[in-house]
């Protein structure tokens, strides 16, 4: 693999991890009254109500926007991919195919939102791959 490849699958990581801390940093300060709650027991209900799940009290509902949200998992995978590229390797196809829908599927119930921002390293993986020798496929 080039090194303008290498460099490519690194930022489109790196994007992917900055894009997972900036949500956890942001939603963490706009839900911190609800924090303490988390550690206190304020989200177990049981037993569940009717209107549990579908009518989420404030405290579970800022755990599902911070900590229980895909920014965890994407940071993960934005460091997976950061070593990828380190390695000298190109994640295969379907990670930047399954960022992309994922990305383009949450803009499109929910804008304006930042969603729409994770397909420009989706995009960058994808373009990698295709600049990639056949030899370099992990």
């Amino acid at each position: 693999m080039s090194s303008d490849t290498s460099v490519s699958v690194k930022r489109a990581g790196g994007m992917l991890v900055f894009l997972a801390c900036a949500h956890l940093v942001l939603t963490g300060v706009l839900s911190a009254e609800h924090v303490p709650s988390w550690f206190a027991g304020g989200m177990w209900f049981f037993p569940p109500g009717p209107d549990d799940l579908s009518r989420l009290a404030p405290d579970v509902g800022a755990f599902w926007l911070v900590w229980g949200s895909f920014a965890v998992p994407l940071g993960l995978i934005g460091a997976l991919v950061v070593g990828f590229g380190r390695r000298g390797e190109v994640p295969p196809p379907y990670l930047g195919i399954g960022v992309a829908l994922w990305a383009l599927g949450g803009a499109a119930v929910f804008e304006p939102s930042p969603f729409v921002l994770a397909v420009v390293p989706a995009a960058m993986l994808l373009a990698a791959r295709r600049r990639a020798p056949a030899s370099s496929a992990p």
